[in-house]
């Protein structure tokens, strides 16, 4: 007689199958951004599937239209590797169409379009007559773990949870200062949205007063959701006069196609410091020549907000005193268009043998008021150059060297000058960089050092919000800032944690060296909050790697705080270096160590 299975082994068994059909659901249907990668893999590396869609590429098109393929940036004549970054460009008379395996889309254009993919792996650009344009892949990154939960199970059971975390993510992280009213009054731009369900798109489009004439003032922006956490950003800028363009753009967006990615995208970048050009006295040549001896130990630089309470000769003197060391650089900040070029602090300090960094920020309101009127566009429009004059008549006057870093911290949006809330678009800041530039060069500026300084991460963390989106180019920038905080986990609420210093910094390496390599590198200011661990650990791993990076030539010191103002004002990240007798002494015992005679 068979023996019959207990019913708790029937159930348990059935339970077992349940489970493991479940996980074989959830692998297929998920479109986490974790799991796509080993999809992709699986289906294209493993198993030989393509992404190429002859038919779909050549749809639409004349039968007498051009097709060229790019491999890692140079024109193919044969078929291309599957595993490298391949793009093609198919025209005809009406248009042009640009096919980015590696980025997994097929975007259609007007006419006449040419491609520059030297930054493939963040963003392509194109230009034509009659428009620019700015491609990229982006992915959700800020989620929390409410948004990952109604994600997962949207994907794993769509018929009974819907989703809209991605989308809201891109209202708020990438359009909330272009859509807001009072930034656009202020600001002078119209913007309208709408969303179109039929190509599963939210467009933007904006339109920006008194530019001159030869700056593109109407901006479209298209962003295509996908079913997973990755969207398509396209970013067009045109003449708002020539609506027929801006038709033919939004007509043309229909036709865009987003498969898997496949392949991958390399960059084609030299970026050095370019000095053809530069005119610089013999007491800046001779300190930028300094600069550039990477076998030196680095050289460090303060920040007190005592400098704008009693000058120079208050907490500076009594921390130097403390230190037995004193700093020979100090971080001076000022504003435009509020402050003038601070030439009393300038030669105070050159008197005293200190280097100044100064840096100069695009804002009236201290960074604190990012939906006021920005300064930026007022110098993108033209409107400022007689202000821009008068600080670099005076930079000039005061004929000394001195490290110029101008709107550091860019590629964020806690920042007048950031690239978000400005248009959303990093090529006016680099505009902006270069007038000014020019303008300290028509005035005879021969003494200042440029230091181009972005921020270690990006906010939003998207492609085109990159810090290589906003060099200025060779001919522009003498120095690399770089700007790395460790945080402490006072904000629990944003997820900061504890970074020790050669964490933050080994990640600084690795992203800058390979392109930056050419630059002296300045720490333009950095500290660790004494909130969340060890901070006199944390200065001792500082000293013991900082000269794991040649390339850093200065490392300044932010010694002040953030304070949470929505609770009473409370430090937040305590950056102060003596916020304890212990880590001052730290400090201390590691400048003793760095320049004591072997």
């Amino acid at each position: 007689m068979k023996k019959t299975k207990p019913l708790w082994l029937k159930i348990l068994l059935a339970l077992v199958l349940l489970g493991f059909a479940a996980c074989v659901w959830e692998f297929v249907s998920s479109q986490n951004p974790y799991i796509l990668p080993v999809k992709r893999a699986l289906k294209y590396n493993v198993l030989g599937m393509s992404t190429v869609d002859r038919d779909a590429e050549r749809t639409g098109l004349s039968e007498n239209f051009s097709s060229v393929v790019y491999s890692d940036g140079e024109v193919l004549t044969n078929e291309f590797d599957p595993a490298a970054d391949n793009k093609k460009v198919l025209s005809d008379d009406k248009l042009t169409r640009l096919v980015n395996y590696a980025h997994g889309y097929q975007l259609d254009m007007p006419a006449g379009a040419e491609f520059d993919f030297s930054l493939s792996p963040l963003y392509i650009t194109g230009k034509a007559d009659s428009f620019d344009v700015t491609v990229s892949r982006e992915k959700a990154d800020y989620q929390s773990l409410k948004d990952v939960v109604t994600f997962e199970l949207s994907t794993f059971l769509p018929w009974f949870f819907e989703d809209n975390t991605v989308e809201n993510y891109v209202y708020y992280y990438e359009y909330r200062f272009l859509l807001d009213e009072g930034w656009q009054k202020n600001n002078g731009v119209t913007t309208t949205s709408w969303t179109d369900d039929a190509v599963n798109a939210y467009f933007v489009e904006a339109q920006v007063d008194e530019l001159p004439d030869e700056l593109y003032d109407g901006y479209l922006y298209v962003n295509y959701f996908t079913s997973s956490r990755e969207y398509l950003r396209v970013m067009f800028r045109y003449q708002k006069e020539d609506t027929a363009t801006r038709d033919a753009l939004v007509a043309l967006a229909k036709n865009t196609r987003i498969f898997d990615p496949v392949g991958t995208a390399v960059y084609h970048t030299d970026y050095h410091p370019d000095l053809t050009d530069v005119k610089w006295s013999q007491e800046t040549s001779d300190l930028f020549a300094s600069l550039n001896d990477f076998s030196s130990s680095p050289d460090w630089g303060i920040f007190l907000q005592d400098f704008y309470i009693n000058g120079f000769e208050g907490e500076l003197t009594e921390m130097e005193r403390a230190l037995d060391y004193t700093f020979p650089v100090i971080l001076y900040y000022r504003h435009l268009p509020t402050h003038e070029f601070p030439t009393d602090v300038m030669q105070e300090n050159y008197e005293a043998g200190r280097l100044v960094e100064l840096t100069l920020q695009l804002t009236d309101n201290n960074n604190m008021d990012m939906f006021a009127k920005s300064p930026l566009l007022d110098i993108y429009r033209g409107k400022m150059d007689e202000q821009v004059r008068a600080w670099a008549r005076a930079a000039a006057d005061f004929g000394h060297p001195f490290l110029f870093r101008l709107n550091n911290e860019m590629n964020s949006d806690w920042t007048s000058y950031g690239g978000v809330v400005n248009l959303a678009d990093p090529a006016i800041f680099t505009a902006v960089w270069q007038r000014i530039y020019r303008i300290f060069e028509e005035e005879g500026v021969d003494n200042c050092i440029w230091i181009y300084n972005p921020n270690d991460r990006q906010a939003p963390p998207s492609n085109w919000n990159n810090s290589l989106a906003y060099y200025p180019g060779n001919e522009y920038t003498q120095m690399i800032g770089v700007t790395g905080y460790n945080n402490g986990t006072y904000y629990t609420k944003w997820a900061e944690e504890w970074r020790e210093f050669d964490v933050i910094y080994d990640l600084i390496w690795d992203e800058y060296h390979p392109r930056f390599a050419a630059f002296p590198w300045i720490i333009t200011e950095f500290a660790s909050s004494g909130i969340g661990g060890d901070k006199v650990a944390w200065i001792n791993n500082m000293f013991e790697h900082i000269g794991d990076y040649p390339n850093i030539r200065m490392a300044v010191w932010f010694s002040f705080a953030d304070f949470d103002d929505a609770n009473g004002g409370v430090p937040a990240r305590t950056y102060w270096l003596d916020e304890t007798p212990e880590t001052l002494e730290a400090f201390r015992q590691g400048l003793k160590q760095q320049f004591s005679t072997p």
